[in-house]
């Protein structure tokens, strides 16, 4: 149960909001893949980031970043994100179980974790490592067929 100031919390409240956002769009995501192909469910998925970029550009009173370096990170988690997009919906339309693709796909902090335990020099501590551990088992145990 969220503690107190959890629940006080802004990163809380932004994280409820990703994970009913993202939900409802790994739903949206299979419905849609069954209908059209991978390739063009991705091309048309991104005019649905339009009206949000718009938004958060008059919000800054199109105000544009001058990082080039943080432009460059930008630019590449949409390179990325799009391609891991298309993966995500080919499996759908591939036939795959929505709640098995929807699972694995979401083990992606694992490779976050690798990522900056490896680059950024990070720590785990024994527990989140067995918490990680018991996310791998887990994965396996939901994807087995019955």
């Amino acid at each position: 149960m969220p503690t107190l100031a959890t629940l006080k919390a802004r990163w809380f409240w932004y994280s409820l909001l990703c994970v009913l956002s993202w939900g409802a769009w790994a739903m949206l995501s299979k419905l849609g893949s069954n209908e059209i192909p991978a390739d063009t469910m991705q091309f048309i998925f991104t005019f649905g980031t339009v009206p949000v970029a718009a938004a958060l550009l008059l919000a800054r009173r199109f105000k544009m970043e001058r990082s080039g370096k943080g432009i460059f990170y930008a630019v590449s988690n949409g390179v990325l994100s799009g391609i891991g997009g298309l993966a995500f919906f080919a499996a759908f339309r591939a036939g795959g179980n929505t709640a098995v693709i929807t699972a694995a796909s979401s083990l992606y902090p694992m490779i976050t974790v690798a990522l900056a335990v490896t680059i950024l020099r990070e720590r785990l501590t024994w527990l989140q490592v067995v918490g990680l551990g018991f996310a791998a088992v887990a994965i396996v145990i939901f994807s087995i067929s019955t």
